[in-house]
């Protein structure tokens, strides 16, 4: 069927059309053979399913019908699903950080014993205790006459 009006078809003879659609739904089925052929078929197939004795599915149908449809395998859909869930995705990105790391470490490990010859003395000291030149930053000590102050404090007799 070609017609534009087929799609409110169903809805005429079901009576769900609004008034003035419903009018011209009526005005149109005068003029148009094919759709009212349509009409008759839908007519005669709502009656007919009318006649059909009610279908009452007994308790085990459901519980059959759903053990059916766990027994089919996922879908490519869910099984990606259940792989980007955080449970698995979070550990899993964990551990190819840390297979990652390993191996930047590994690769640096040759460079680094020649690279740390390299370095003067006081660069290696200051790495080596980062974090008390990190406070030294913290509290605006930043020239090595400020270093050697704080150095020498316990001889000023403070604790």
């Amino acid at each position: 069927m070609s017609c534009t009006h087929e799609e409110d078809l169903t809805a005429y003879i079901d009576g769900e059309l609004p008034p003035p659609h419903r009018a011209r739904m009526e005005a149109h089925l005068g003029t148009c053979a094919e759709c009212q052929q349509t009409e008759r078929l839908l007519r005669v197939t709502v009656a007919r399913m009318a006649e059909l004795p009610a279908f009452t599915p007994s308790p085990s149908s459901r519980r059959e019908v759903l053990a059916r449809l766990d027994a089919l395998p996922p879908t490519w859909r869910e099984r990606m699903a259940s792989l980007l869930r955080p449970g698995v995705l979070v550990p899993s990105a964990g551990v190819a950080a840390t297979a990652v790391l390993a191996l930047l470490v590994a690769g640096r490990a040759s460079v680094d014993g020649a690279a740390l010859e390299e370095l003067d003395a006081g660069a290696l000291e200051v790495a080596t205790n980062l974090e008390l030149v990190e406070d030294y930053e913290v509290l605006g000590l930043d020239s090595s006459d400020d270093l050697e102050v704080v150095e020498n404090l316990h001889e000023l007799g403070m604790p």
